[in-house]
């Protein structure tokens, strides 16, 4: 029994056989627009995942600012009575 991926070779082959150069040029240029976009795409998801990850560092820094400043606070009023 043949695997599924070399069934799927044989049936791409004998589609690839029967299209004129026209077809393959079409198929070949809609294949070229869909690589173009999902990198688009994926370059739109990094710029993303970055800028996520710069929130998360920023609000990191706030917390750790937030921990520290009621310790401050409440220095300075011990220092003032």
């Amino acid at each position: 029994m043949a695997t599924p991926m070399v069934e799927d070779s044989s049936f791409e082959d004998d589609q690839l056989a029967s299209m004129t150069t026209e077809d393959i040029t079409r198929k070949s240029r809609l294949l070229d627009n869909e690589i173009r976009i999902l990198k688009e795409e994926v370059q739109r998801t990094n710029l993303d995942l970055d800028s996520y990850k710069e929130k998360i560092k920023e609000n990191q820094e706030k917390i750790k600012l937030n921990k520290q400043l009621p310790y401050l606070v409440g220095n300075i009023v011990e220092i003032l009575k």
